[in-house]
């Protein structure tokens, strides 16, 4: 049996958090939290002192209204005084608050713990829309950058298992969200209550930014056969482990490099589990929209029919009725269609589920060879990337034959006799900077200076002796 002192799970939470809500005033304190988290506590960097976070609350109260706030304070049995230290008192006795000093100031902060667990508890109450094709992009792109730089970005290993963890998590939260506005609208009484939740709880609080997109051309699932294949490209690389354990070592987060490879292997297979098992959690999330979709249809089809057909028949029945010469005891005949002992049993009654899709046809890639023309072409554009860039070396090179045995050498003597003498002496006012700044001295004159190419200001570049080097 574990020790009374052991608390793995709340051992990092202040133990009053929860108090605050016991209370009659829960409502009032949950929304004075929700307030300071957008308002006192919303600017990053802000340090918050205690006379701030006063008018804070003070302007919380005055806008929900001073007597339902006295009101609620008073249900705690505090001491006596004004609403807004007594509320800030309370916050701090429970631990969401703590004061600690910054020189001469009082200033005021979240307890760390209590922050996370109330943006956790915002995030649960506003249903924050998540991208799927964001979510897999970023795995993607951590796995990308561990391959390219397994020494560098070793700690994206970590990432990219912590990504993939949170993007399965959200997929089973949104199945289950599904599931349970599912059984909210299934259990309305009428159509309009019906149609109502619909449109509250599976239009506005849709937690898939773009859910529409999973079965078009951009679908964020098309990533996925590639991030696997990385993911055991990884796995199996031997070289690449090794790289990334030692990283992990660098970075801080393993000691030694042996145990840091079993936790590197896990988070891999982590990843390659989490996106190898997503049919199923999407398959879930289709046939529950699915039979949502299918029922708010049939309340719309059976609604528009009542609400125009039947009442149009109505009314005209009851015209024709005020016009007849029939008195009140007299016996009207009409037809009624004939009521069933049980219901109608069709495919059209009956729910049926999305099909599966098939499975792809294996066919072979055609490798066609490179276009002759296209080659020709890159070559030439690197010949000419190669011919207009100015290298640091070729600068130099430039300068040196243009100054021979001399110190110092004015504008108008750089030779520009061509076009590569035209772009080095265009770019002369970088011999200043690094990593020519140890060898030559750029300094810019009064006037301009003229040749067959260019205008441009005066200047003078100097040799640096090897004393100054020194």
């Amino acid at each position: 049996m574990a020790s009374h002192t052991e608390k793995p799970l709340f051992g990092t939470v202040p133990g009053g958090l929860f108090r605050l809500f016991a209370g009659s005033s829960r409502y009032f304190f949950a929304d004075l939290l929700t307030h300071l988290a957008e308002d006192a506590f919303g600017v990053a960097g802000e340090i918050v002192t205690r006379k701030r976070l006063y008018a804070s609350i003070s302007e919380f109260i005055d806008r929900t209204g001073r007597a339902s706030a006295v009101e609620a304070l008073d249900g705690e049995g505090g001491p006596s005084g004004p609403s807004y230290i007594n509320a800030y008192n309370r916050l701090v006795e429970t631990g969401w608050l703590i004061e600690y000093r910054d020189r001469y100031r009082k200033v005021v902060d979240f307890d760390p713990a209590a922050r996370l667990l109330l943006h956790t508890l915002l995030d649960i109450q506003s249903g924050r829309v998540r991208s799927y094709g964001g979510a897999v992009l970023n795995v993607l792109t951590l796995l990308q950058s561990v391959h390219t730089e397994p020494s560098v970005k070793a700690l994206n290993v970590r990432e990219a298992a912590l990504a993939a963890r949170g993007f399965m998590n959200h997929l089973r939260t949104v199945a289950g969200t599904m599931r349970r506005v599912e059984g909210l609208i299934m259990a309305q009484p009428t159509a309009a209550a019906l149609v109502r939740r619909f449109v509250r709880d599976f239009i506005e609080a849709s937690v898939v930014q773009d859910y529409r997109n999973l079965h078009t051309r951009e679908s964020p699932y098309r990533f996925r056969g590639e991030i696997i294949e990385l993911g055991e490209t990884l796995l199996v690389n031997e070289e690449t482990l090794s790289a990334v354990a030692e990283g992990w070592v660098k970075g801080g987060i393993a000691r030694k490099a042996e145990s840091a490879r079993e936790e590197i292997i896990n988070d891999l297979r982590d990843v390659i589990r989490v996106f190898s098992a997503i049919d199923d959690h999407v398959r879930d999330i289709e046939t529950t929209t699915f039979r949502i979709e299918r029922r708010m249809t049939n309340v719309v089809r059976f609604s528009d029919r009542m609400a125009t057909i039947s009442t149009e028949r109505i009314l005209t029945a009851l015209e024709l009725l005020g016009k007849s010469s029939l008195s009140d005891g007299d016996v009207v005949e009409a037809r009624v269609r004939l009521q069933l002992e049980s219901l109608p049993m069709a495919s059209q009654q009956l729910y049926l589920p999305p099909k599966r899709r098939r499975e792809p046809v294996e066919r072979e890639v055609e490798v066609r060879p490179p276009d002759p023309a296209l080659a020709f072409y890159l070559r030439a554009v690197d010949l000419f990337q190669l011919r207009v860039g100015v290298t640091p070396e070729r600068l130099a090179h430039y300068i040196e034959e243009a100054m021979a045995e001399r110190s110092e050498l004015p504008a108008a003597e750089f030779p520009v006799d061509n076009l590569d003498d035209f772009l080095a002496f265009e770019r002369l006012h970088e011999s200043g900077l690094f990593p020519l700044n140890d060898r030559f001295e750029f300094e810019e004159r009064a006037g301009t200076v003229t040749n067959d190419w260019i205008e441009r200001r005066d200047f003078v570049v100097r040799r640096k002796c090897e004393a100054e080097n020194g």
